[in-house]
């Protein structure tokens, strides 16, 4: 058995790999502690092409991982074809819900809607992963956001239009009021 910490983290790796010194009170306890060291390996100095070179899922995780921006998600298009395939063809079965899991954790913590999220492990699990990552960079979370502030909006703006046409507002007034187009106000106009 080999331990090995894979660190990813901004910062300079300061914490010890000696899981000995790690331990508390390792002093009175150590002829009862394993006396090992992890081995080191330091993320950021390898870029995505080169952990795909690895050509396996734990790669795949890693330049998932690498993602810590809406804008980093366009790495996976530029993904080696034949790594895709590669990757196609060896993932196996039963990681395929660990790797939904992973990938769930690390689009989440860049703020993609669920409802992405699920179609992009569906790919996933379809073994379509080329598909999955095309989903991924083709999706903004800016502009999902800046969609659900305009859909808030207009919703928010028809129940004003409901109100103002209850109390006898004409359709001119709420148009004006609400932004709302005529067409619109007169169609919630006509559905009371």
């Amino acid at each position: 058995m080999l331990p090995i910490v894979f660190y990813d983290g901004a910062d300079k790796w300061t914490a010890e790999t000696n899981f000995l010194n790690k331990t508390e009170l390792s002093d009175v306890f150590e002829k009862y502690i394993p006396m090992f060291e992890y081995e080191l390996v330091d993320l950021s100095k390898y870029g995505e092409r080169d952990i795909a070179s690895f050509g396996n899922t734990l790669s795949l995780i890693m330049i998932i991982d690498k993602i810590r921006t809406p804008d980093g998600i366009s790495i996976l298009s530029k993904l080696p074809d034949d790594y895709i395939e590669e990757l196609k063809q060896n993932i196996p079965p039963h990681l395929n819900k660990l790797l939904a899991d992973v990938i769930t954790v690390f689009l989440t913590r860049i703020d993609v809607p669920v409802d992405e999220i699920e179609k992009v492990t569906k790919h996933l699990y379809d073994r379509r992963i080329q598909e999955m990552f095309a989903h991924i960079d083709n999706y903004s979370v800016q502009e999902t956001r800046r969609e659900a502030k305009a859909e808030g909006k207009t919703e928010g703006m028809i129940e004003v239009a409901k109100k103002l046409l209850k109390s006898g507002d004409s359709i001119e007034k709420v148009c004006k009021v609400t932004g709302l187009s005529r067409k619109v106000v007169e169609g919630l106009r006509d559905a009371n």
